[in-house]
Parts: structure tokens; sequence; C-alpha cells
């Protein structure tokens, strides 16, 4: 048993012996006082009649990956969510910005599909 003294506090702590330690199946994170350990497990989903295919999904994620805003539109969108975060600007500020700048990149994306 080691003892460490810290102020006015003193913490005992137990060492296990190298035969009682857990073995560690997945990445282990040191923090003090606790270990965080990340465990992951791949699990085999049965195919079940009924169930949309592959390719029925990898259409609908192309649907939805169409109707999500572009790599620049999303950094300015995370852009303006942390100038409110950290008050730069006002959250009605940013929310009116927000919206006027969705609305505007729509009317233009129904103009370019017209045309």
């Amino acid at each position: 048993m080691s003892t460490t003294t810290s102020s006015s506090t003193t913490h005992r702590t137990r060492r296990q012996p190298a035969s009682k330690q857990r073995r560690q199946t997945g990445p282990a994170i040191p923090v003090p006082y606790v270990t965080a350990e990340l465990h992951t497990t791949k699990i085999q989903l049965p195919k079940v009649p009924g169930l949309p295919s592959g390719k029925d999904l990898a259409s609908a994620v192309e649907t939805v990956r169409g109707q999500l805003p572009s790599r620049d539109q999303m950094l300015f969108y995370g852009g303006l969510t942390a100038a409110a975060a950290f008050s730069v600007i006002e959250w009605p500020v940013a929310a009116a910005i927000g919206i006027g700048n969705a609305l505007v990149q729509r009317s233009v994306h129904r103009e370019i599909s017209e045309a």
C-alpha cells in the first residue's frame, strides 16, 4: 500500500498484483483517478424479408444528401452558430441572417433548375 499526501488530505491506494489486473480489450484513455475504456463490438444483423435492400438505402441516402446544404454553406452556418454561441452577435440576429441566407439560396437554386 502506498500513501500520497496533498496539503491536508491523505489518499491511500493499493496496487493490484500483475495477475489480477484487468486485460484491456480496447484503447484506454488515462485520466487522473479514472481510466476510460472504449469497447467496440461488431454485430452481424440477420437478413429480414421485407426490409429495403442496399440499393434502396443508397437511393434514400442520395436523396437526403441532395437536400443538405453544401460544405461551404455548412461552414457558414457553423460560423454563424459559433458567433452566436460566443455572444459575438445576438442569437436572434444570427437566426435572421441564417434564415435569410437559406431563403436566398433556395430561390437561386430554383432559378437555376428552371433555366
